[in-house]
């Protein structure tokens, strides 16, 4: 999807500002598309002159004025055919996996922090995945069950890799090269 396309993937769950979509992409789209979006609100600015979204200025006692923007029925429109025709694809993609591919030329010692390192990402995403189903029961907007969906197969696919790990760490030490052969290599 594209920037303004995933702008408006944020706004279907309802009007937000600005700053509300940009934590939106940070905390809970980010888990689950590359999302690197520095120009938000010229983006904002180019969707409201097309009429997908509305913006409304809200004034504030002592703060600045605030932005509300909501999806109109043509964003709406253009949201669900870009949903309806980008093909879902799945990657695998992980520097850590290609790192490890090279385990016979790392150290034992390297190959525990890479899996130590990967354990602690995969329980600081568990745990983000957490506050989300959190928000979900204690919010007065439940979250909808797509993305309900997503942070249970996110947390089972987590589940799953850490499990893996726990079960082949040894072997993959194992099999790694012990210090008199890490200095063969290195003289090679």
């Amino acid at each position: 999807m594209n920037t303004k396309e995933l702008l408006l993937s944020v706004l279907m769950s309802g009007p937000a500002t600005g700053y509300d979509i940009k934590k939106v992409l940070e905390n809970e789209v980010s888990n689950l598309v590359d999302v690197t979006i520095s120009n938000i609100y010229p983006v904002l600015n180019e969707l409201a002159a097309e009429g997908l979204v509305d913006c409304e200025r809200v004034e504030q006692e002592n703060r600045p004025n605030k932005k509300v923007y909501a999806i109109t029925e043509a964003g709406r429109s253009v949201c669900l055919r870009a949903l309806m025709s980008e093909p879902a694809r799945h990657k695998l993609r992980s520097e850590f996996m290609f790192i490890l591919s090279f385990v016979p030329y790392l150290p034992k010692a390297r190959i525990r922090e890479l899996l130590d390192q990967r354990i602690a990402e995969i329980e600081e995403t568990q745990a983000s995945l957490d506050v989300l189903d959190e928000k979900s029961v204690d919010s007065r907007r439940p979250s909808p069950p797509g993305q309900l969906f997503c942070i249970g197969m996110g947390r089972a696919m987590l589940e799953a890799e850490r499990s893996f790990i726990d079960q082949n760490r040894d072997w993959l030490l194992k099999v790694a090269p012990d210090e008199a052969a890490m200095k063969e290599l290195t003289t090679i």
